[in-house]
């Protein structure tokens, strides 16, 4: 089994590591029963090339670190999404074999991305967590498949409210964002949308 940390690099410098540490040292010990707390930032030694703009840095890991790789950022517009039924399936542990996810989006090509959706709540998107805006306030699912580093710490800054929400509520925000360590909330990437349609 291997779990993965995507961590964004920015002008040569780790970004909220601290969560990435977090998300890194506790995946350990609840599947490896591993008991040694690592620093990221103490392991992984950014090259002299990712100094300059917004890299992707991505550890692949066990209960130590298998790979290491870095490339350039590259963001993906968003623009239409669609509600996905994912029944059971279970990622409450980021791991590296991301084939469901990948799967997903080949059958739902006509759209950028897929909302999934389990016993009647939102939960995620594929590359993100997700935030709905009411005009006023920004609100993440308290059902996430996975809790990410971005949501966390917009939760522990209390600009993020966590709530239950489920499909038929959808109709009572104006819009969504999608949030994780490259995206924050943005009003002007907002995506609105007829939750009607």
């Amino acid at each position: 089994m291997q779990l993965l940390e995507t961590i964004q690099i920015k002008n040569g410098a780790f970004q909220h590591i601290e969560y990435h540490n977090n998300r890194f040292n506790s995946s350990r010990a609840d599947l490896f029963g591993s008991q040694e707390t690592l620093k990221l930032e103490n392991i992984v030694k950014i090259p002299s090339e990712c100094s300059e703009g917004i890299f992707r840095c991505r550890v692949i890991y066990s209960e130590e670190i298998q790979e290491i790789t870095f490339a350039p950022y590259v963001y993906k517009e968003i623009k239409t999404l669609k509600l996905v039924d994912i029944v059971d399936w279970d990622y409450s542990y980021k791991y590296a074999d991301r084939s469901y996810l990948t799967k997903l989006l080949t059958e739902n090509q006509e759209v950028d991305e897929v909302i999934m959706t389990k016993n009647g709540f939102i939960t995620d998107c594929t590359i993100a967590n997700l935030a709905f805006y009411d005009g006023k306030n920004w609100f993440t699912p308290s059902t996430p498949l996975l809790k990410g580093t971005k949501r966390q710490q917009l939760l522990d800054k209390q600009e993020l409210i966590e709530k239950d929400i489920r499909i038929e509520a959808l109709k009572n925000y104006q819009g969504i964002c999608l949030i994780n360590t490259f995206r924050g909330l943005n009003l002007q990437h907002i995506i609105h949308l007829n939750w009607d349609s």
